[in-house]
């Protein structure tokens, strides 16, 4: 169960690292690689909640804290990168 739940952070870490290089080609204007991130955000984070959501209440618990967990280090190291 600990090596899922870091896989599920590492997961949550990488979709909120990959939202932040979209939402910078939209600042840049860069409107191809923008709409292809779109894409890939959108299938991952459906992909991943399918995942979350369908586990039993407990374990589906720890998981959504994992991958909010990764969520808000991505965005910490995102922030600190800029």
């Amino acid at each position: 169960m600990a090596l899922k739940i870091i896989l599920i952070f590492i997961a949550g870490l990488i979709i909120d690292l990959l939202v932040a290089k979209y939402t910078g080609y939209i600042a840049s204007k860069k409107r191809g690689m923008a709409a292809c991130l779109s894409v890939l955000v959108t299938i991952a984070n459906f992909v991943f909640l399918t995942l979350l959501l369908k586990e039993g209440m407990g374990d589906g618990l720890f998981n959504i804290l994992a991958y909010a967990g990764g969520g808000g280090v991505g965005t910490f190291l995102s922030v600190k990168k800029a």
